[in-house]
């Protein structure tokens, strides 16, 4: 298994920055071999009063795209750049359908999502089937992590991240299994030292490593073990909780998407 198509999303108002947006969806197609597709669409100005002209949007699109193929060619990336001049409607339904006949989406955040990122995001991570790695750009991957921190809590989407960080996985030189032991009880076929061992088999190189949530969040918690470990990537489920529950017992993923991660983070719901 491995990453074959790689999805990616860049917005035509910043075509200036479209290098740095696409750096680690870049660096995985590079490292993996992988097909680069990129849906070139805007997502706050399609939902704002103002909007450009067709002329120039179509301008901007074509701009993000020319700077996208260049950076590209340089590193041996096949790449396909599909241009839309409007996705006012159903962007995240578009995206979602897209990213099931590819492998993984890499989403670049600058800054905290608006209305719009949030509708892409939510549609990538619950509507596709598929893992969605989030990279702040201040943390771009350069390359392939080579310590990852999993998150395992035994659910059904940890279990999808795990899988589907799996090509990761096997080229990182340490997987560090996480768990927040005072967070859920795990029976013993849901223990993290047997996760270990699957993970071995796929010729991982797993350790395990319990951690106590303590006073704040559980998001907060892993993130601290991951700098701690000095791990370059978090692998997590992503759950969607009714707001009651969040507001009440509180939501990693919640937590996640509400703001930008401090270094990639891959996740599958």
């Amino acid at each position: 298994m491995s990453f074959t198509s790689i999805l990616t999303h860049l917005d035509p108002a910043n075509a200036a920055d479209t290098e740095a947006m696409a750096a680690t969806p870049l660096a995985l197609a590079a490292a993996f071999s992988a097909h680069l597709t990129a849906l070139i669409f805007p997502v706050e100005a399609a939902l704002s009063a103002t909007t450009p002209d067709d002329a120039v949007a179509a301008q901007q699109e074509d701009n993000v795209a020319n700077h996208l193929k260049a950076a590209a060619e340089r590193l041996g990336v096949t790449c396909e750049a599909r241009k839309r001049s409007s996705f006012a409607y159903g962007s995240g339904e578009v995206f979602a359908d897209h990213l099931r006949v590819s492998d993984l989406a890499v989403f670049t955040q600058r800054g905290m999502a608006g209305t719009g990122a949030q509708i892409l995001l939510q549609a990538a991570i619950f509507d596709s089937g598929r893992p969605v790695l989030l990279a702040p750009a201040a943390r771009p991957l350069a390359g392939l992590p080579q310590r990852i921190l999993v998150a395992w809590d035994a659910t059904p989407a940890s279990v999808r991240a795990i899988h589907g960080a799996l090509p990761l996985i096997r080229c990182a030189a340490e997987t560090i299994i996480a768990v927040v032991s005072d967070d859920k009880e795990l029976r013993p076929g849901q223990s993290g030292i047997e996760l270990a061992h699957l993970l071995a088999r796929h010729g991982g190189k797993p350790r395990f490593m319990a951690l106590q949530r303590g006073s704040g969040g559980v998001l907060e918690r892993l993130l601290a073990a991951a700098t701690d470990t000095e791990s370059d990537m978090l692998v997590m489920g992503a759950v969607r909780h009714s707001p009651l529950r969040n507001l009440v017992l509180g939501s990693a993923t919640t937590d996640l998407l509400s703001g930008v991660p401090r270094l990639p983070v891959l996740l599958a719901a």
